[in-house]
């Protein structure tokens, strides 16, 4: 026995040697220079919704007379707590080497029920006590004194500024896009208040939400596939901020005045589809939509872009970390066309059609554009309890109610549920916020979303009574956060 023990012991003190020598010949420096930290925080929400919206309040309230979804729901979830890896390596060219993973539970982010028909795996994020594991972020960057250079999946520049909200993501699709994407960015920062950026990255396309891209046979007859680019997107961000007259608090941390311009594009190939045996798409009508025939006879490419502004401004400041007191604006605009591609936008707003000639079956792709944006205000009474405000809104314009089409099939033009888009949307948030220490943070938040559609009447949704074009919806909702 106890030369059984003997041999075991040897042989794994062999086998520790052996991965040490080998460590020392490939490693460039000595694990000392590796440091981790693990970080994130613990969430819980609860609310209740006069109809049924999904957990970030993303995506159009279904219309008022459509009993399926009017009725009152309470949703609990701990589904977007979230966990950090932080790394710092060794330096390398003179820059010091950081790396970020991070993970949520939030895959199907509490997705409207009108859009699980479509896609199927965004159901559950309203699940009570199901959470899907999801990649968040997976980036590293090398900083030299004035210059970053970042390979990864990283939020794009859109998505710098976001209210303060008990819910994830405030005015979610109501100017704060949300949009993280692989990509390469380089960043110059000069004269020390000023930074320029720049980055390529994976395009976005409405057809990645189907089954592999492809469409089932006989759905929209030949020579379909839908949506694809085979260019990266390109965004460029220009930023100023400093400390002018003194800091409010931005997330809970001073923050001095702030301005940015940030602009997206990419290009879009949308291959050519045939007219199907039976309608595939709907029209305006008196009052409702009516049932079409539609056809693309060839292929199309556009360019979906956006361009936003993006202010944070102290209005009572402090040049002390202590914030009672202090007060701030926030405010995001953005105008582009197939904002969805920017994280800004549903897929029933992307992008329509035109006939080629009045009637015609024949018809050309257009991309819907639209014009968005939200404004925050902030008040802290004190070092533990503050007063968040939020407005945002959304609404399309120069889109001719006489000739569109919108079409009711997958990756040709992806529509959520029943194929309704919307010409307005805005949403009102107020939240109470108490954080009596850094670790613990309570919100208690009262919210309104109403949609405003393009006509009175939806296709094929179950509409019982009168017609009506809008839907709006009141949330009562608590948070608790633990953060570690």
């Amino acid at each position: 026995m106890k030369k059984s023990i003997i041999t075991i012991l040897a042989v794994l003190a062999l086998a520790a040697l052996s991965m040490s020598a080998m460590a020392a010949v490939s490693a460039p420096t000595s694990p000392a220079a590796f440091e981790f930290t693990l970080g994130g925080y613990i969430k819980m929400e609860a609310d209740w919704d006069s109809t049924q919206i999904n957990k970030n309040m993303f995506g159009a309230v279904l219309r008022n007379n459509d009993p399926n979804f009017h009725n009152g729901r309470m949703k609990w979830t701990a589904n977007s707590s979230r966990f950090n890896f932080n790394f710092k390596g060794p330096k390398l060219w003179g820059a010091q080497v950081t790396g970020l993973i991070e993970a949520d539970f939030d895959a199907g982010g509490g997705a409207n029920p009108a859009v699980a028909a479509v896609v199927p795996v965004a159901a559950a994020g309203d699940t009570v006590g199901t959470g899907q594991f999801r990649l968040r972020h997976a980036m590293f960057r090398l900083n030299w004194p004035e210059t970053e250079l970042l390979m990864g999946q990283f939020w794009g520049y859109f998505s710098s500024f976001t209210p303060e909200t008990a819910n994830d993501s405030g005015c979610q699709g109501v100017g704060s896009p949300t949009q993280r994407l692989a990509q390469v960015r380089l960043t110059q920062t000069f004269l020390g208040a000023y930074s320029a950026s720049v980055l390529v990255g994976a395009p976005f396309n409405n057809s990645d939400f189907t089954a592999g891209g492809v469409v089932p046979a006989g759905v929209l007859g030949t020579g379909t596939g839908g949506e694809s680019s085979e260019g990266p997107q390109v965004q460029a961000m220009f930023k100023f901020e400093q400390d002018l007259w003194g800091k409010a608090a931005f997330y809970g941390v001073p923050r001095g005045f702030v301005a940015q311009v940030a602009a997206g594009w990419q290009r879009n190939r949308f291959r050519r589809f045939d007219a199907p045996i039976a309608p595939n798409a709907h029209t305006w009508g008196n009052g409702t939509y009516v049932p079409v025939f539609l056809s693309q006879p060839s292929n199309q490419f556009l360019n979906p872009w956006m361009v936003q502004g993006s202010l944070f401004i102290p209005v009572l400041a402090t040049s002390s970390a202590n914030l009672a007191g202090t007060a701030s604006i926030s405010t995001q605009w953005q105008v582009g066309q197939g904002l969805g591609a920017f994280g800004e936008g549903l897929g029933q707003d992307f992008s329509y059609f035109e006939s080629v000639t009045p009637g015609a079956i024949a018809a050309h792709r257009k991309l819907q554009k639209r014009f968005t944006g939200f404004v925050q205000g902030q008040y802290y009474f004190t070092n533990q309890w503050f007063l968040n405000l939020a407005w945002g809104m959304s609404r399309a314009f120069n889109v001719p109610s006489d000739a569109a089409t919108f079409t009711t099939q997958g990756p040709v033009n992806l529509q959520t549920g029943a194929n309704d888009p919307t010409r307005y949307m805005w949403q009102a948030l107020g939240t109470v916020w108490y954080r009596p220490i850094t670790s613990l943070k309570f919100g208690l938040q009262y919210s309104y979303s109403k949609t405003k559609f393009f006509q009175e009447s939806g296709p094929a949704i179950g509409i019982v009574g009168d017609s009506i074009d809008r839907g709006d919806n009141h949330r009562v909702m608590f948070a608790g956060f633990f953060y570690f």
